[in-house]
């Protein structure tokens, strides 16, 4: 699309392309100088799936592996054991 431009009322609003008339927008001020207006895509609530509903158990195989390491973990290598001592000097 070309840039046009386009006078805005004295509230601020300015009418859209017609492509836009009955449209669900964003609108995200990027800067004081810069506004981006986009097109929602709006998802009815009943339509949303969360990531839960789609997971898939574990085969026997990795629900034993899990389970032995939980039980016995391994020993933490040298960047686990850099990790731990950064975050505890960040919060110590």
């Amino acid at each position: 699309m070309p840039i046009q431009t386009r006078t805005t009322d004295a509230k601020g609003r300015v009418s859209l392309p017609k492509s836009f008339a009955n449209a669900t927008v964003l609108v995200e001020q990027v800067s004081d100088t810069e506004v981006r207006i986009r097109k929602a895509r709006v998802v009815a609530e009943d339509d949303v799936v969360f990531a839960e509903e789609n997971r898939k158990p574990l085969s026997d195989r990795d629900r034993d592996l899990f389970l032995k390491l939980l039980e016995s973990p391994p020993n933490p290598n040298a960047a686990l054991r850099r990790a731990v001592r950064s975050y505890q000097a960040g919060h110590g």
